[in-house]
């Protein structure tokens, strides 16, 4: 027998095993079936109907072995005479194996389908069924046609929110300032607040401000209020909102920072995630039989992929950016059956791989309208008006090239009609073009050109940018005519030993202004102990009103080992030479992050008299200090100017989420969150591995703030910086996937342990040798001088002993500041013996 039928026979034995066990008592009667005598304990089986694995083969493959890729199962019964299927569901197929869709509607309405006398049944032109009535082997036998491209999903929606509970996130950001100058002293504060409440997937979301805290000018203003439901790639917003928020393909820029009362609806939706990894144009390959894809370029292997059989597109994602050939070759049991060579189309500019879907959006509400008129450089305010707004978005992309993208919003407000159209063209991996134009019904328009060309071999960039537009009767648009230009490249490429020079030139026609700026870097020094750079530039103003103004600037800039940055260089500005001077230091695992000073000093040049120029040859210094803690981050700095003003500044952020089970704090200002309750009984730490980035656990309780519309796979695991370990038992891993306002609770079972050292002795001062000690998580047995080691569960953290005569005591440990291992000295314990009576327990001490 060869290995062909060894394997066939062991699925024979199988089936006959399964159908022995099942067969009852009176049943055992024989069945012939196209000249085969079916055994009755089989025959049963075979009619009352059995389900066997359905396995797919490629025709043209010379098959020296069964297949071993299960596609589906299929309930097989005797009618007749004759072998039936009665039913084939398909299984969730492997690898992404794709039968065509014609085939797979033919499957599934499969019903009562007789075997002809070869044991064949034809589905199709491109697939049959056979079976080995041997081994009662069912093969599904496919042409090439009856194969589709298994496509990798530029697209996926996410799902639904894990958290089902009403929760709350509210980010806050303070900011507080107190100066003085002269004799005047004075200090103002604000807080901006964002508030989003949900429920599952949806949310309603605050946005506001006060102003002026502690001053007599305090005020206070609300910039959002809004519904929202992002779900299955639709979207609904309604409330009081801003242009962005009304809609989200294209823009309105035509309407100024006025407030709106509105409705949105569209397709354009954060729960779609697209996968701008791929390749532009998907690369497919089919394999007659498992095996494996190479791509190479230039002769070099950048990857191997292994696929079973079937038609595939290659994973790009792992492949390096850019436009390029690849040679792809397909290997099946050693032996190369085709190749061909392909493009490979990745550009970092491009949003997205997925192409020729069509975002939509319809809008529409009431405008709280500031009308502005910008015209002859003056801001005429004309009052706010209540109008209308309504509209519409649409946007695409397209395989065109390396990628087209295209974006268009129609709308209409008090009695205007406008059309913002924008077009970005990636022609390759080194040029690309942009392309905006604003045209309104009142003679409005406005249009930008950018270009961006990348020189070939790394030797630099070029870019440049056109700006003008034309000011109609209505609109409140500035009028512009602006050019910008500039290149950077790194000389390095062409003189070994030189740095990178940036220029740069932007021309404001309408106002009359220039300015240009030449920026040169250079490494001078650099080993394992320090890197010295030079940094040095020209900048030169040119304004309508004020002449000509020229800046200059040298600096060398020192980094050091151990986060140490130090700069110190000349520089001119607005007429006077300064000397400066500033450290940065950083520092890990503290709650002070950064630290940093700069000093500087005129030392020649400058007018006293001019408001603008430095007003004393005293020395200007500026310190600040950043800290980041489990409940806040935030910067405090100081200044005091060369006459001697002072200013003092302080700003935070943070979050507070809540949910039914309480209120937590947080650090962090994402709209989303995940609580983890570690119930530490002490002090303790362990990491919380958020889709591959580590969040450090302390306390009983952590907020973590994330952002919203994605899926997170959460694992706990031990700290490696920590003198802690901890034993998860339950809840080791999650998957979240998060909305806006959800705050999602993960409540593991979590032991945390000490090691404990140990030496048991009586109260005679005797040790107590080679006797058993537990604790609710384990055993041990002490040594012929009484000693042991095992661990403690903290919030346990009692012993007990049992000696050779039954004798029991507990010993209670003080592990209240210990972490990671401790060594608890002797440890006196005096059994106590008890022996059941009709009275109760009775002690023999």
């Amino acid at each position: 027998m060869d290995k062909s039928d060894l394997n066939k026979g062991s699925v024979f034995c199988g089936l006959m095993l399964t159908a022995v066990v099942a067969l009852p008592a009176n049943s055992a009667v024989p069945l012939q079936v196209n000249n085969q005598v079916i055994p009755a304990a089989f025959a049963y089986a075979l009619q009352q109907g059995m389900t066997i694995p359905v396995f797919i083969r490629y025709d043209g493959e010379k098959a020296v072995a069964p297949s071993r890729q299960k596609i589906a199962d299929a309930i097989i019964s005797v009618s007749d005479g004759v072998f039936v299927i009665n039913q084939i569901t398909l299984s969730d197929l492997p690898n992404r194996t794709e039968l065509a869709s014609q085939l797979k509607t033919v499957i599934s309405e499969l019903k009562d389908a007789k075997f002809n006398d070869g044991n064949k049944i034809q589905l199709n032109n491109d697939a049959s069924i056979i079976l080995d009535t041997r081994s009662f082997y069912l093969e599904l036998l496919v042409s090439r046609e009856a194969m589709d491209a298994a496509i990798i999903p530029r697209t996926n929606i996410l799902g639904e929110s894990s958290s089902d509970q009403l929760s709350n996130i509210l980010n806050y950001s303070v900011g507080s300032y107190y100066s003085q100058y002269d004799e005047d002293n004075n200090g103002s504060s604000y807080i901006t607040l964002d508030n989003s409440t949900s429920l599952r997937e949806h949310h309603v979301n605050l946005n506001g401000s006060v102003y002026g805290i502690g001053t007599k000018d305090n005020k206070s203003e609300l910039y959002r209020a809004m519904y929202e439901r992002d779900y299955q790639g639709m979207r609904v917003a309604a409330g009081m909102v801003d242009t962005w928020n009304l809609q989200s393909i294209a823009s309105m820029s035509a309407l100024n920072s006025s407030r709106i009362y509105g409705v949105s609806l569209g397709n354009k939706s954060s729960t779609r995630i697209e996968d701008n990894t791929l390749t532009l144009v998907p690369i497919t390959v089919f394999l007659p039989a498992a095996g494996e894809v190479h791509i190479t370029r230039n002769g070099k292997l950048l990857s191997i992929q292994q696929f079973s059989m079937g038609s595939y597109e290659v994973d790009t994602s792992k492949l390096p950016f850019g436009v390029y050939n690849v040679d792809v070759s397909v290997i099946v049991n050693g032996k190369e059956v085709s190749y061909r060579t392909t493009q490979i189309n990745k550009t970092f500019a491009r949003e997205s791989s997925v192409t020729g879907l069509i975002d939509w959006q319809l809008f529409s509400g009431m405008l709280k309208y500031n009308k502005m008129d910008y015209r002859d450089h003056d801001n005429i305010d004309y009052g706010e008006k209540d109008t209308w707004v309504a509209g519409a978005a649409l946007g695409t992309r397209l395989p065109i090239l390396s990628g087209v993208n295209i974006k268009s919003t129609l709308y209409g407000f008090d009695n205007n009609g406008v059309n913002e159209s924008e077009i970005n063209v990636e022609f390759n991996d080194l040029f690309s073009a942009n392309q905006q134009l604003l045209l309104a019904t009142d003679s409005s328009w406005q249009s930008i050109s950018t270009l961006n060309f990348a020189l070939p071999g790394g030797y630099g960039n070029i870019w440049a940018s056109r700006q003008f537009s034309h000011i109609g009767d209505k609109l409140p648009m500035y009028k512009s005519d602006y050019t910008t230009i500039g290149a950077s490249t790194n000389l390095n490429t062409f003189i070994p030993g030189l740095g990178s020079l940036s220029v740069s030139y932007s021309k404001d026609k309408y106002n009359n202004n220039d300015y240009t700026n030449v920026d040169y870097s250079q490494s001078l020094y650099n080993n394992r102990w320090a890197t010295l750079t030079m940094r040095t530039g020209i900048q030169r103003y040119s304004y309508r009103d004020n002449g000509n103004v020229s800046d200059k600037y040298i600096n060398l800039d020192l980094s050091l080992p151990l986060s140490t940055w130090l700069s110190t260089g000349m520089s001119s500005e607005n007429g006077a030479t300064l000397a400066n001077a500033t450290l940065r230091k950083s520092f890990d695992n503290s709650p002070i992050t950064q630290v940093g000073a700069s000093v500087s000093k005129r030392i020649s040049g400058g007018d006293e008299s001019d408001s603008n120029s430095y007003q004393s040859d005293d020395f200007a210094i500026n310190g600040y200090a950043s800290y980041d803690t489990k409940y806040n981050t935030g910067t405090v700095s100081a200044t005091r100017s060369s006459d001697n003003n002072t200013n003092l500044t302080l700003n935070s952020q943070g979050s507070v989420a809540w949910t039914k089970e309480g209120v937590n704090l947080g650090k962090g200002t994402d709209n989303s969150g995940i609580i983890i309750n570690t119930n530490f009984a002490e002090e303790g730490q362990m990491t919380a591995q958020i889709n591959g980035h580590n969040y450090p656990l302390t306390g009983k309780s952590n907020y973590i703030s994330l952002p919203a519309y994605a899926e997170y796979k959460v694992e706990l695991m031990n700290d490696k910086n920590s003198m802690d370990s901890v034993e998860i038992v339950r809840g080791r891993r999650s998957n979240v996937v998060l909305y806006p306002g959800n705050v999602s609770v993960i409540t593991p079972e979590v032991k945390q342990l000490v090691t404990v050292f140990g030496r048991m002795k009586n109260l005679n001062g005797k040790a107590f040798s080679n006797v058993n000690i537990r604790n609710h998580i384990g055993k041990t047995t002490t040594n012929d001088q009484g000693e042991f080691a095992m661990d403690v569960d903290k919030r346990y953290p009692v012993i007990t002993l049992i000696d050779q005569q039954g004798g029991v005591c507990e010993a209670d440990l003080e592990l209240t500041k210990a972490r990671g291992a401790v060594w608890m000295g002797d440890i006196p314990c005096h059994p106590q013996v008890q022996s059941a009576s009709n009275k109760g327990a009775q002690p023999n001490v």
